[in-house]
């Protein structure tokens, strides 16, 4: 099963991180260790997403089982028509490990 979840801000991520590692059962200090991190730096990902390298999130993201997929808007459409910003990026869940 796929499921897409729209996002254009990456403080949009910090709900979507939190509930994509309960869901897989790990505690912070467990990410953090399959990462290779500290469990307070996973908390700081999780409470601000945008300061986090899209190396590292793309890593954290295929642990938790999900994948960065981006949208682009057709060209013809003039940017100020778009209701959504020029490119979205959405989390699909996908099995661990793919892309």
């Amino acid at each position: 099963m796929v499921n897409d979840f729209p996002i254009s801000l990456s403080t949009q991520l910090r709900e979507h991180l939190r509930a994509l590692r309960k869901q897989q059962g790990m505690t912070q200090a467990q990410l953090g260790a399959r990462v290779g991190v500290s469990q307070a730096r996973i908390a700081e990902i999780e409470g601000n997403p945008g300061a986090v390298s899209v190396e590292r999130m793309l890593l954290l993201l295929s642990i938790l089982g999900a994948g960065l997929r981006l949208h682009v808007h057709a060209a013809e459409q003039p940017l100020h028509d778009v209701a959504e910003p020029a490119a979205t990026a959405c989390i699909a869940s996908c099995k661990h490990g793919s892309w």
